[in-house]
């Protein structure tokens, strides 16, 4: 089964590991009932070989190191690509970012619990494709990043699962991933996605360092803080929370307005 390396070995799974220790590691905060404090980022793309999980772990891992955790990675892919990064990283002494799986039946109870436990972001790994499961995460997220491959046929493939997304009314955004340097199509992808939606001005190209580290449980930032890639991240990351933090503003000031026309 995916992500079950751990288990061969005689330990528990990386999700028994992680369910274990969130009462622990985790503040409960109070009020929890009424005041929901944790973001979910839902990383999602109808297409395969976007680079989903290089951007959640990398990202998820960029947030820690900003000081903005504690962060849990998760997916909703039966390939569990998130969950064997998690075994790697376990084994070479990592800790964070947390891993905790999610379960497509009481995926809004799971969250909760999550938030309860003092979580401050949770990144959710997907499936390639889009359709009812992952409208039920949509529904359930802060904002949904959409890693694209700047070639005319990931454009084209967008296409098929854009509506759902829009259906779903949860902010979005696109990110220009495995982007190689000094293509046309580059400028092209960007100009096509802005009339669709919003795209990050930071761009996630393709780097030697994202492929080996990801194999290893590591991520460019572990390996080579200093780095273009680590420095490409933390811009991304610096990106993506300034979209949450831009959309808590409209919504605090939607619901100002309403209270006050009542």
């Amino acid at each position: 089964m995916p992500g079950s390396a751990s288990c061969a070995l005689g330990s528990p799974s990386p999700t028994t590991r992680a369910n274990r220790a969130l009462p622990f590691l985790f503040h409960e905060k109070e009020n929890s009932a009424i005041t929901t404090f944790m973001k979910t980022i839902v990383v999602a793309n109808q297409k395969g070989g976007s680079g989903k999980s290089t951007v959640t772990v990398h990202l998820a891992t960029a947030a820690e190191f900003a000081g903005d955790g504690p962060v849990i990675i998760s997916d909703t892919d039966p390939q569990g690509t998130a969950a064997d990064w998690f075994n790697q990283r376990k084994k070479a002494g990592l800790d964070t970012p947390r891993y905790s799986a999610l379960s497509l039946a009481n995926l809004s109870e799971r969250i909760h619990a999550l938030d309860n436990a003092g979580a401050t972001y949770l990144f959710i790994d997907t499936a390639p494709s889009i359709g009812a499961v992952n409208a039920d995460l949509f529904a359930l997220a802060d904002i949904i990043l959409i890693p694209l491959n700047p070639t005319p046929a990931d454009l084209r493939a967008l296409v098929k699962g854009l509506p759902l997304v829009r259906q779903s009314g949860t902010p979005f955004n696109f990110l220009l991933s495995r982007v190689r340097p000094n293509l046309r199509n580059n400028d092209g992808a960007a100009m096509a996605l802005n009339a669709l939606g919003l795209v990050l001005e930071t761009r996630m190209h393709e780097r030697v360092i994202y492929a080996e580290t990801f194999a290893h449980g590591k991520t460019a930032i572990e390996t080579d803080p200093k780095g273009v890639a680590a420095q490409e991240l933390a811009s991304l990351w610096t990106g993506v929370k300034e979209k949450l933090e831009s959309e808590n503003s409209r919504k605090g000031e939607f619901s100002h307005e309403q209270t006050s026309c009542g």
